[in-house]
């Protein structure tokens, strides 16, 4: 069970003081009974907090990277291989935050022995434009992360807020050789889940907490093999069904993108 949630720092806990901990009252409500395994959080500057917040901080392994980037997982029942994070894209002159990176961390079941190939991603500004060189560079460099440091045999997860939608050229390209699990609405739905294997029909939409994006969680088969790549780009396949609980609150170094080529993801990993 993966989790999505750009948490919208500056404004929830830094102007707005935490809300009382809302964000991780929401965390904490849609971990029951099914507690999340993997979590990925976009503009997030102290992943212990969150967690803290939600009463989880001892039950999860937290890592803050670049860019307000953070992952956490459940230490009873995932070690951690190798992690990392580099960047992959540039905002936009005219709305400009810095560079855009994806944090991964590649994590084995305790139980089954599985692997599980994690990325958590925040795209560039402006929404839809792909940053200075793009969408299909964007997800080019999406996709060569996954190619250079996923094994054979890996569950792929990759999730973010895109700053993309689905008619956008990185979603469009992305999907050519993944499965678009579930999106959410915010800001015409650039809050993503994609996958390589199997998912069910068991995906939500956790409302806001406080943050202007909605929180998304989905369930991912990871028992079976990797699935061929996918052929409705762009079209989430199946039919996940969306669902919102309860919960109510009060209301990024040097590196040069030059690519426009989307090159194909090996069959290493078993998605092209």
């Amino acid at each position: 069970k993966v989790l999505t949630y750009n948490l919208e720092w500056w404004s929830l806990f830094e102007q707005l003081g935490g809300l009382g901990g809302s964000a991780g009252k929401l965390i904490a409500a849609a971990g029951k009974p099914q507690p999340f395994d993997i979590m990925g959080f976009q503009e997030c500057q102290d992943p212990f907090r969150v967690l803290t917040d939600a009463g989880l901080l001892p039950r999860y392994t937290a890592v803050q990277g670049a860019a307000g980037l953070c992952f956490a997982y459940m230490t009873a029942s995932w070690t951690a291989l190798a992690q990392g994070e580099e960047f992959v894209g540039e905002d936009q002159p005219g709305q400009y935050f810095g560079k855009r990176s994806a944090q991964w961390v590649r994590l084995q079941h305790k139980t089954t022995g599985k692997v599980v190939f994690f990325v958590n991603h925040h795209g560039p500004l402006t929404v839809n434009s792909g940053g200075i060189c793009g969408g299909k560079a964007t997800a080019g460099n999406l996709l060569r992360l996954l190619a250079r440091s996923a094994v054979h045999g890996d569950s792929i997860v990759l999730l973010g807020d895109f700053n993309a939608d689905a008619n956008s050229e990185t979603v469009l390209e992305l999907a050519k050789r993944l499965y678009k699990v579930y999106a959410g609405v915010s800001y015409g739905g650039v809050d993503n889940i994609f996958s390589n294997v199997k998912f069910s029909q068991e995906a939500q939409n956790l409302g806001g907490g406080g943050s202007d994006h909605s929180a998304l969680a989905a369930v991912i088969d990871i028992a079976g093999s990797p699935m061929p790549p996918a052929t409705f780009p762009g079209v989430p396949l199946g039919t996940t069904t969306v669902t919102t609980t309860t919960f109510t609150s009060t209301t990024i170094s040097s590196t040069t993108f030059t690519s426009t080529t989307v090159t194909p993801v090996t069959a290493a990993i078993k998605i092209a």
